[in-house]
């Protein structure tokens, strides 16, 4: 409180006052942002607003930048520029009639095609060796970015050379895309690019924006220089104008006369047999002999070409495996592996993978054969496969044995559809192959569809019988239910016998009936006293399960309640077939807990249910109905018809209709049992679940 109010100030009040005015009085040194003339926060306005959904900026009177260079796209609206004008005034802008060029161009982008000179080559060669290359113009913000294409086996890095970045041209301004020409080179950043064409929309724009564009000019030849001593030729950077069929030279021929074939044996040496013999080694085996530098080169650049020729071309075979007697585990002999046999074309190797099935009891396992060249195995006397490999040290029959065979690895050549192939003492069986690997024999050997005759199947394991349900004969719980305590000694809830699709389709769809019971085979008769007792029979359509409730009646002797607690029911004692739903109609007699109960009525509901679905409950079918009575009073003849007026005459006199025939449903079903059971051929027709149809599909008056 103030003096003023007349009240002395507390003194917590005085020691505050005296503290700002000693805080007034000291001085404060001038620094950096304190003191005349230092700055204050201000703040910044704001520019940005939307009209009619398009974003502009508002125009202030503070001072603005002097204005830059102007831009490729300021031509389309001044308004835009980095060189607009400035205005003194505060009033907002007018709306702009054109969209800004990075709203305009969000995305759009100019695309040429051309080559460039790789330098580092050149300078090492001294040839030249030219690379693909697709220069990208973003008309959004003026923006370049330059990549190389990927090619398969190219040896170099390849991939964006010069990411998305604005660029100068050769005038040190902002290029923009009319500096790019058709056949003219462009230098970026010090690296000059030949411009051989652009795509059809880039074609477009500049047409549209009045460029003049020159027509396609195609790719220079292949001008890939010598490898260097030692090293193979790479894959080609350019395709060539006339592209060859790729070389296939899985061997080198040198000399003449008989001929000499170079090639690697099983140690890796490379050496000369000879096809018409006459040539001995040191060791003095026939026909084989260590091969000279010069055919070892062409052996090698043989080799280096196959391997760009067909790299990532692979041929797949099917095949399978009986497991003979004597393995590690005696439960799977007499049964069959499956495999899958990848052949590579680029350098011949073998890759074999198992195809395990679920529950092979057997722990998977990635390959059953990593990818190598595979031996060809030879067949001992006494039984059993020589390979002449993996054995440390090697004899002398050995090594005289490769010799004599260098070439023992299987090719594609040796894989046939139907043959055997020996994978390390396993026999596979080839069975069949895929598409590709047919189109490659077709084109090779000429093969056609004959040659590749389709196998059967090997016969799989013997089919497991299935388990027979006892039946329920305790009459305590459902028959699943009682089973579960013969499987388990803690019964589990038994799943229900039902598709989740046709629980959802029916899901809260009952039929209900009204029925009674009777007389029926293997029965004893009914008592007269039981005949009167009424039933409500259910049938759930979402799991196919039956209820039977009596409703009570006073004095009856019957206490009412449940007659059949919901479950599913069988259509006979003893019998493994459960009832449906189109079991359940309208006259139908059942055999339910023991007794015959036939069904006499159902709701509206119900027979909706039932027309819905004419396929299920055929003779709920109007259609069909009307359509087979139609033809059985045409069969029948004019006696039929004489009949039936005179029988719906007689109905409407006793309903007092005077002779307007139009009939109840009491009459209706009189005038029909009476038709039915005097006219020929329409004996069918007593049917209480056609009758109820045809009374519901005939036209009703009110």
């Amino acid at each position: 409180r103030s003096p003023a109010d007349g009240h002395p100030p507390s003194s917590a009040a005085m020691s505050l006052l005296n503290t700002d005015e000693w805080m007034r009085s000291v001085d404060v040194p001038v620094y950096a942002g304190n003191g005349e003339g230092a700055p204050r926060p201000r703040g910044v306005p704001q520019t940005l607003q939307f009209r009619n959904g398009i974003p502009f900026q508002t125009v202030t009177n503070r001072a603005t930048a002097p204005p830059g260079p102007t831009a490729p796209w300021d031509k389309h609206d001044p308004r835009w520029g980095t060189n607009r004008p400035s205005t003194a005034s505060n009033a907002p802008a007018a709306v702009p009639t054109r969209k800004p060029s990075w709203l305009a161009y969000d995305g759009v982008k100019l695309q040429w095609r051309g080559y460039f000179e790789d330098l580092e080559t050149t300078k090492r060669t001294g040839l030249p060796r030219v690379r693909k290359c697709f220069i990208t113009y973003h008309l959004e913000d003026g923006t370049v970015d330059v990549r190389e294409p990927r090619e398969v086996n190219s040896g170099i890095v390849q991939g964006p050379l010069l990411h998305r970045m604005p660029c100068d041209n050769a005038n040190g301004e902002r290029m923009s895309f009319r500096d790019i020409s058709v056949g003219e080179p462009i230098t970026i950043f010090s690296r000059t690019y030949n411009v051989l064409g652009c795509d059809e929309f880039t074609r477009a724009f500049l047409a549209k924006e009045g460029v003049h564009v020159p027509p396609e000019i195609p790719f220079p030849h292949e001008r890939d220089p010598e490898p260097p001593k030692g090293q193979f030729k790479s894959a080609p950077s350019v395709m060539p104008a006339a592209a060859g069929a790729p070389p296939r030279l899985p061997d080198a021929t040198v000399g003449g006369g008989g001929g000499v074939s170079v090639r690697f044996n099983s140690e890796g040496v490379a050496v000369e047999v000879g096809t018409g013999g006459g040539v001995d080694d040191a060791r003095g085996s026939t026909g084989v002999r260590p091969a000279p530098p010069s055919a070892i080169a062409g052996l090698k650049e043989a080799a280096g070409r196959q391997f760009l020729a067909y790299d990532r071309r692979v041929l797949r075979f099917f095949g399978t495996c009986e497991v003979p007697a004597g393995g590690d585990d005696a439960r799977l002999v007499g049964s069959t592996r499956n495999f899958v046999v990848h052949y590579y074309l680029a350098d011949d190797t073998v890759e074999v993978l198992e195809v395990m099935p679920g529950n092979a009891g057997r722990e998977p396992y990635g390959k059953f054969l990593k990818r190598q060249k595979l031996p060809k195995a030879t067949l001992n006397p006494g039984g059993g496969y020589r390979y002449g490999v993996g054995i440390r040290p090697a004899s002398d029959e050995t090594l005289r044995a490769r010799r004599r065979e260098p070439d023992g690895f299987y090719h594609w050549r040796d894989f046939r559809v139907g043959e055997d192939v020996v994978v390390f003492g396993l026999v596979l069986t080839l069975r069949d192959c895929d598409e590709h690997t047919k189109a490659w024999y077709s084109s090779e050997c000429g093969l056609t569809d004959d040659d590749f005759p389709s196998m059967p199947p090997p016969a799989g394991p013997p089919p497991i019988p299935p388990r027979v349900v006892p039946p329920n004969v305790s009459g305590i719980g459902s028959e699943a239910d009682s089973l579960n305590s013969v499987y388990r000694l803690v019964p589990k809830v038994p799943k229900k016998d039902v598709s989740f699709d046709e629980w959802l389709i029916n899901q809260g769809q009952v039929m209900r009936f009204t029925g009674k019971l009777v007389d029926g085979p293997g029965k004893p008769p009914v008592p007269e006293n039981e005949k009167a007792r009424t039933f409500v029979v259910s049938f759930f359509l979402e799991d196919n399960t039956l209820a039977v409730f009596e409703p009570p009646v006073p004095n009856s002797g019957y206490p009412g309640g449940k007659y059949l607690e919901r479950r599913p029911a069988r259509k006979a004692s003893g019998s493994n077939a459960y009832l449906r739903a189109r079991d359940c109609r309208v006259g139908a007699v059942l055999e339910i807990k023991g007794t015959w109960m036939r069904l006499n009525a159902a709701d509206d509901a119900t027979l909706a249910i039932m027309e819905a679905r004419p396929k299920e409950f055929p003779l709920s079918d109007a259609r069909a109905v009307v359509t087979a009575l139609t033809q059985a009073m045409a069969r029948a003849g004019s006696p039929a018809a004489k009949e039936l007026s005179r029988l719906c005459a007689v109905e409407d006199a006793k309903l007092g209709g005077g002779g307007a025939m139009v009939l109840n449903r009491a009459a209706f079903l009189n005038v029909m049992c009476e038709l039915c059971a005097h006219a020929p051929g329409l004996g069918e027709f007593v049917d209480a679940q056609r009758l109820i149809t045809l009374w519901r599909g005939l036209p009703k008056v009110s």
